[in-house]
């Protein structure tokens, strides 16, 4: 009973691990390649945000039935600039749209509207160029 238990936590283990470097290789394959011709503009709840070891921070927000995984930018950017977020907040996401190698839909924050305190963040310039890059 207890080997199976140790097999278990260390299988759930490694697919959590498995997860968490697909989401950030997800993240970095897209920090250049904005496509504008893919803009949509979505209104959810965060209902997770993931604070991955390198690439972007993520949320996940559902929208329509769907599942999206939102890039937003690094780490040590948000920190700096103040920018936090947390389950439950209502977010007005404008960004690109895409689909990873493993199907899953992402999209890549232009602008970021919190709905709550009509606040609006610009993560892209007018080239739709990351404004973190601007900041190494």
């Amino acid at each position: 009973m207890k080997i199976k238990l140790v097999y278990g936590i260390t299988f759930i283990s490694l697919l959590l691990c498995f997860c968490m470097i697909q989401v950030s290789e997800a993240a970095d394959s897209n920090s250049e390649g904005y496509d504008e011709n893919t803009e949509i503009t979505i209104t959810g709840m965060v209902k997770e945000v993931i604070l991955a070891e390198r690439g972007s921070v993520i949320l996940i927000i559902n929208y329509k039935n769907k599942t999206y995984h939102i890039t937003i930018a690094p780490r040590w950017y948000l920190y700096k600039n103040n920018i936090e977020f947390r389950n439950g907040m209502e977010l007005e996401i404008t960004g690109s749209k895409f689909l990873s190698k493993e199907g899953t839909f992402y999209i890549s924050a232009r602008k970021i509207k919190f709905t709550e305190s009509e606040k609006t963040i610009e993560l892209r310039d007018s080239h739709c160029k990351p404004m973190w890059r601007r900041m190494h």
